[in-house]
């Protein structure tokens, strides 16, 4: 028997047929809340990326619990414990859960192209961008790369029907997964060109300290309840995150000595590219440590940071 146990760890992995076994929560009308099932959705994306023989592998599925009075991340249900087993996955209603799939067709030693889907209590996101293994970081270069039906990111599949406002459906992001698919080689390639902007561009240590100053400054903005200074767009990190990172690339320069005790020594310093900045501050953007919906918007944006940083 599979149990979860959400109380001991509030973020649970598990498998594929392991969340299709989960509770599955229906509108009065018996119809999917939200318009599809969590599997499904992990499901139908896979099939996209299979009907073009992508080598589509699910790596990992996150399922977390999150306070929310009304429709928390997870509902156990004592009726189908009774039925099934004390914390039995099929005793359990998942409201927020989140899959890595990689596409193996293209992997390298380093890098792999990686799907992420999120399903939560606000919509659904999809996600792909390459994701380096050793560290296990998604990265998102730009908005043609991510997708959701509850806020207007990305680039859509086609233009939304009129009167839609910035809404998209469930077949709507569908489709962009498709489209990813379909025209795989030249998605491909614009990733690979931003990848290679951020390695070919050096970071000093002015750089770097004015990158940390940027993330601050725009995680202020957002948070702030000064009406004149907010701006609602998503910061790339929180401060527990920027101080996390900054330690990080503290860290990481000092190591290729470019820290003010070393900047007189013998030694040649080793060169710091963005890319390698992307790296250590992505470390804390992903589902088992922060709130699964903020992963993707998150990602996205520190992206774009760094990218405005060196035009």
């Amino acid at each position: 028997m599979s149990t979860l146990n959400f109380a001991e760890k509030p973020v649970q992995v598990l498998t594929l047929e392991e969340l299709e076994r989960s509770y599955h929560e229906n509108l009065p009308t018996g119809q999917p809340v939200g318009g599809i099932y969590h599997f499904e959705l992990i499901g139908q994306v896979l099939e996209a990326f299979e009907r073009r023989s992508l080598k589509p592998v699910v790596q990992e599925i996150f399922a977390a619990a999150n306070r929310d009075s009304k429709r928390p991340g997870v509902t156990l249900l004592p009726q189908l414990e009774e039925k099934y087993g004390e914390r039995a996955v099929e005793a359990h209603l998942l409201r927020r859960v989140y899959a890595n799939i990689e596409i193996r067709s293209d992997e390298t030693d380093d890098l792999v192209t990686c799907l992420a889907v999120a399903y939560h209590q606000k919509g659904i996101q999809l996600g792909i961008g390459p994701m380096v293994k050793v560290c296990h970081n998604q990265t998102i270069l730009g908005a043609q790369d991510v997708v959701s039906n509850y806020a207007c990111w990305g680039a859509y599949p086609q233009p939304l029907p009129k009167g839609r406002g910035d809404r998209m459906t469930v077949e709507d992001v569908l489709a962009r997964a498709q489209q990813w698919a379909d025209d795989y080689e030249p998605f491909q390639k614009i990733r690979r060109e931003r990848m290679g902007a951020l390695k070919s561009a050096q970071m000093n240590r002015d750089d770097m300290l004015r990158l940390i100053g940027i993330l601050v400054e725009k995680r202020i903005l957002h948070d702030t309840q000064n009406d004149v200074l907010r701006v609602a767009q998503t910061y790339p990190l929180n401060s527990s995150q920027i101080n996390e990172t900054a330690e990080n690339l503290l860290a990481l320069f000092t190591n290729r000595g470019q820290s003010p005790s070393t900047s007189h020594s013998g030694d040649s310093p080793q060169p710091v590219s963005y890319w390698d900045a992307y790296q250590q501050l992505n470390t804390v953007l992903k589902p088992a440590r922060m709130d699964i919906p903020q992963v993707l918007p998150q990602s996205l944006a520190l992206f774009e940071c760094l990218t405005e940083m060196i035009k």
